[in-house]
């Protein structure tokens, strides 16, 4: 009997989160912001002790820049702002992180619970959330690529600068990971050893990066596709339960457990926004001025660093991600009052549940749309007109802002006092049932 019990867990088809996406729980672990209630001390302790390790590099950093700003020489003020701005988000988020542990823990639990769920469903079910999974996989694969492009390309181009110019000339250039100058090694810092312990004292930076940003980053696309999952299942149920039902009291029942259902994915969607909204508008604010700083250096310098070019393609992705996502979710929730009304309701002609069913679809047309701390919201209509806006305000500051600028749903134009008095939705808010909250 145990060899049997054994053989029947292997053989199950979904799996909690750590095993369904390893790569992201595994970034999450590494860079310590896996949401363990048990070892929240144990996580600043290891945050503040890779603060002091990279300390000296940060008052480098911090006195070159200063030096910068006094010279007035403001190409490497904006190249070194572009660095300060990546490391400064890292460790927001990591502090951000592990303020926001119990929400991030449920988000994860529901997500695992859910999976487990599906290995006692029918092919239909199994069928889509073997789709959504492949989803969830995908938006993992990218943000394990991002931050490898984007944290890997300045040593790369370091190396091979390096290297190129000693096979040049027997005294070739050699070039630092970012370049500035180092406060008391202005003269030795390109002499042997020091460049060499400096290089790789620079690396640290680059490997303490790349997967704080790939586990939770990596965690929002993952989490907004499984709302995009439990809406796309609650309608297949409600379709099946008219289908399936052989009286009026088992339809009833069973569309009474399908609100439940909608009422956990609002929830679901509650937390996501709870969690992932001042990141949100963090990355929009990043982005934002990342594209702005290198639009400037091209300016001053009149040409284009290659470095500092992919620097700027990996922001952009980095705003594309979310976007897309977070559109992908908006489309599954304006299609899911569709997806119910389509449904055989008018087979049965019971009033009772016809009724539960209205409820449904009213409360279905609330649009869940995620928000940068209910500034910015995220659609591909704000990364569209994101890159045109920062380049008309660069080339004339008296040209008014586009209508959409920053990515409001049409036909509202954006304000700020619109998002503090109106809903998340464009559309009116239904009535409240006995049912719903």
């Amino acid at each position: 009997m145990e060899i049997n019990t054994n053989t029947t867990k292997r053989d199950k088809k979904f799996k909690s989160f750590n095993e369904t996406f390893p790569h992201c729980a595994f970034a999450l672990a590494i860079s310590m912001i896996y949401p363990n209630r048990e070892n929240i001390q144990t996580r600043f302790k290891v945050i503040f002790s890779v603060i002091a390790i990279n300390g000296v590099m940060l008052y480098w950093f911090l006195l070159y820049l200063w030096k910068c700003i006094c010279n007035h020489d403001m190409y490497n003020v904006s190249r070194n702002l572009t660095i300060g701005i990546l490391v400064t988000l890292f460790f927001f988020k990591s502090f951000y992180v592990t303020n926001k542990t119990h929400r991030f823990a449920q988000i994860l639990e529901k997500i695992s619970n859910d999976l487990l769920k599906g290995n006692d469903m029918d092919d239909s079910y199994q069928e889509i959330y073997e789709k959504y999974i492949k989803l969830g996989k995908l938006g993992q694969t990218c943000w394990i690529f991002i931050p490898i492009l984007l944290t890997s390309q300045f040593p790369i181009y370091a190396g091979v600068s390096t290297i190129y110019e000693s096979l040049k000339t027997d005294v070739g250039k050699k070039y630092m990971i970012h370049e500035m100058d180092l406060k008391y090694l202005e003269d030795k810092q390109y002499d042997s050893p020091i460049y060499e312990l400096t290089f790789a004292y620079h690396l640290i930076t680059c490997l303490t990066l790349s997967p704080n940003f790939a586990g939770f980053d990596g965690s929002f696309c993952i989490a907004t596709n499984h709302l995009r999952l439990k809406l796309k299942l609650l309608a297949h149920k409600v379709d099946r339960a008219f289908k399936d039902a052989k009286n009026r009291y088992e339809l009833h029942a069973m569309i009474k457990e399908t609100i439940r259902d909608h009422q956990e994915a609002l929830s679901f969607y509650e937390d996501l926004q709870a969690v992932y909204g001042s990141w949100l508008f963090t990355v929009f604010a990043v982005t934002s001025l990342l594209i702005s700083l290198n639009i400037y250096q091209i300016y001053l310098s009149e040409r284009v660093d290659p470095k500092y070019a992919i620097f700027a393609i990996s922001g952009i992705i980095h705003m594309f991600t979310p976007c897309y996502f977070a559109s992908n979710l908006i489309k599954t929730s304006e299609e899911l009052s569709l997806d119910l009304y389509s449904v055989e309701w008018e087979v049965w002609a019971y009033p009772a549940v016809t009724k539960l069913l209205i409820f449904m679809i009213a409360k279905s047309q609330q649009t869940l749309i995620l928000t940068g701390n209910g500034i910015v919201y995220f659609n591909m209509q704000l990364f569209i007109s994101l890159p045109l806006t920062i380049a008309k305000v660069s080339v004339d500051r008296g040209l008014p802002l586009p209508r959409n600028a920053w990515g409001v749903p049409p036909p509202a134009p954006f304000t700020f006092a619109r998002c503090s008095a109106q809903p998340m939705t464009a559309r009116p808010e239904p009535a409240k049932g006995f049912i719903y909250k």
